[in-house]
């Protein structure tokens, strides 16, 4: 009898057992609980630590992961750098029509369109912010590093609420570049957490950092010549996209505000660490987020009405 029992107790456990799991579904789109299993299958991707901060203006809505988290900035911190050099135009202490003296000395290693340019070309200092921000030139940033300072930057970030936005260094020279070690090696160009760089962006795009004019400027910075590589990489171009990706040796980083008929969506994502193996475009990093920015996107988007007008 106590046989037939135990048989009859464990026949109902495992009738329950397996009723569970058939009733268990996926995680709803767009829930928190779907960005969740998407961050955990994009970090397992770039083997990689991820931070992710994600807003839809009009909404209200947001996610996180790793939101208060810091990561290595990389090119990223140039809008830090854009930030004070904005608040010297509204204050008139920065005439962005004077000019500036490309040398042989002053040229940075890495990216940009000036290293590749004869010294002695004079662009003007909106020149030079176009250049840091779209081609992510590290001459011109370097420039402006030079000319504002990084402790007057970090001050004016702190101020504003980004006292996690540092600037940490310049770009090493490019007569450096044959040195042993190299100059790179252990370089921290800034430090950031997704969430004050998602926090940045909603400002911009909703004409709230330093004044409505300063923001106008800011994003149309950012809205000149915009990597599409990364987080708007798996969205048509009618989608619009202005934003600063970085990138340095285990980070592949990028930011910024999506604008789409669902309105805008304000996307911060960071890596760190970085164990997987590529190059370029089609880095595991780089896939893996252009992969969840999508999943987000369209997993808010499915349950938003559509927004009268152009996108802003």
């Amino acid at each position: 009898m106590r046989e037939l029992r135990s048989i009859w107790a464990l026949a109902v456990a495992l009738a329950l057992g397996m009723a569970a799991c058939a009733t268990t579904a996926p995680p709803v789109a767009g829930s928190a609980a779907a960005f969740d299993a998407a961050v955990a299958s994009a970090q397992a991707r770039c083997q990689c630590r991820l931070g992710v901060a994600a807003r839809h203006v009009e909404s209200g809505r947001s996610y996180e992961h790793n939101g208060a988290e810091e990561f290595e900035a990389a090119s990223v911190i140039k809008i830090a750098v854009l930030t004070e050099a904005m608040a010297g135009v509204r204050d008139g202490s920065i005439d962005m029509s004077q000019r500036w003296n490309l040398t042989a000395d002053n040229k940075a290693d890495g990216s940009g369109t000036l290293l590749m340019l004869d010294p002695g070309l004079t662009p003007t200092w909106n020149d030079l912010t176009t250049l840091m921000i779209g081609p992510s030139d590290n001459t011109a940033t370097n420039a402006w590093i030079a000319r504002l300072g990084a402790d007057r930057i970090n001050a004016r970030m702190a101020a504003l609420g980004f006292p996690h936005i540092r600037l940490l260094g310049t770009l090493p020279p490019y007569s450096r570049r044959e040195e042993d070690p190299s100059p790179w090696r252990g370089l921290r160009l800034g430090s950031i957490t997704p969430r004050e760089v998602a926090e940045w962006m909603a400002q911009v795009a909703q004409g709230r950092l330093l004044d409505r004019e300063s923001s106008r400027k800011i994003f149309e910075y950012l809205d000149k010549d915009p990597s599409r590589l990364r987080i708007a990489r798996r969205f048509p171009s009618e989608i619009l996209w202005a934003g600063k990706s970085g990138t340095m040796s285990g980070t592949r980083n990028d930011s910024g505000i999506l604008r789409t008929r669902k309105g805008r969506f304000v996307l911060v994502m960071l890596t760190a660490e970085t164990k997987s193996v590529g190059v370029g475009p089609d880095h595991p990093a780089v896939l893996a987020i252009a992969d969840l920015a999508k999943t987000i996107v369209d997993g808010w988007s499915a349950g938003l009405p559509d927004i009268t007008g152009k996108p802003e």
